[in-house]
């Protein structure tokens, strides 16, 4: 069976090849670490650690994303300096602090392991392994990893009688256009296309990663980062590029009462919700119940299967 996703033909055999290539450490330059490393299943493909880190030993700057929903996702890396998954698969597999493997010596070493030249065959039609074949396979692995069996989505379909008061609350301050949280976080699958300076500092280069401000070197871009989904936001702590807040109440207390001024701050996260960027920050002042009812909400958004779908898993396992 096949399908298609972003102009990209997803098969079985194809996901199947990807999965294997996901989890297999041989990927790696001195065959310890794989993809799977950074982005665990039981953590909705995340990475539990603040910095994430591969061969070196020394950890990245920042925390992997998760890898789930990415098929309608454009834009790729924290920074979101890569456009198209089939752009960005390779890039850790090079890197040299997260799998340092030269690209050029990757098909050699696949061929060498026995498993491969069948599975390439059943993917491709031939035993031929190449660079573009590797990437092909891994997106579409990770393009067939889909999130929507949440509490969340059963409340859509039965008009949320199975959620507690308490997520009740949560919900509809969630909504309510005066938090403003789905203003960054829409739709079904919750996340935003967008990159957003959201106040973590008020200036970030010199707290030590810049996000696209690196890249540009435009003021209006420091600190600006990509907006994760909240989906599964349950299971991939910790939370922001950093990883600086290990809990959700960390991340509603921060949002409720600590925005910091920043001259590019997103007007969403301003006083006055619109117009020119930069405003004073927002500032919330939830009550106790309210953050809390908040978190509970947040929870009802993890996929009660995901973890446990044996076609996700380990296939060396």
């Amino acid at each position: 069976m096949s399908s298609s996703s972003g102009g990209t033909t997803i098969t079985d055999a194809g996901a199947t090849l990807g999965r294997v290539l996901f989890y297999d450490s041989q990927l790696s330059a001195d065959g310890t670490v794989s993809c799977s490393t950074c982005h665990l299943q039981a953590h909705a493909f995340a990475d539990p650690s603040p910095h994430s880190v591969g061969i070196s030993g020394v950890p990245t700057p920042r925390n992997a994303m998760p890898l789930f929903n990415v098929r309608y996702q454009r834009r790729m890396f924290w920074d979101g300096r890569i456009i198209g998954l089939e752009n960005q698969v390779l890039e850790p597999i090079a890197h040299p602090d997260e799998m340092g493997m030269d690209l050029n010596h990757l098909p050699a070493r696949l061929h060498s392991l026995p498993h491969y030249p069948a599975l390439f065959t059943d993917a491709f039609g031939d035993t031929a392994i190449t660079s573009d074949r590797i990437r092909s396979a891994l997106a579409q692995f990770i393009r067939s990893i889909r999130s929507f069996s949440s509490r969340y989505d059963e409340g859509l379909a039965n008009g949320f009688a199975n959620f507690t008061e308490e997520e009740q609350l949560g919900r509809s301050l969630f909504f309510n256009g005066t938090t403003r949280c789905n203003q960054c976080h829409s739709g079904l699958t919750f996340f935003s296309s967008q990159l957003f300076i959201n106040g973590l500092e008020t200036n970030y280069a010199a707290a030590g990663d810049a996000g696209r401000g690196a890249l540009t070197g435009a003021p209006e871009d420091d600190g600006r980062f990509r907006t994760v989904t909240l989906r599964n936001i349950g299971l991939t702590a910790p939370y922001m590029h950093d990883g600086r807040f290990a809990t959700l109440r960390e991340v509603v207390d921060f949002y409720s009462d600590n925005i910091q001024p920043h001259p590019f701050l997103d007007e969403r996260l301003t006083e006055a919700g619109f117009g020119p960027a930069g405003q004073p920050p927002y500032q919330l002042h939830l009550t106790e119940q309210e953050k809390e009812g908040l978190v509970a909400f947040l929870h009802t958004l993890t996929d009660t299967t995901l973890a446990d779908q044996w076609w996700l898993s380990d296939p060396f396992d």
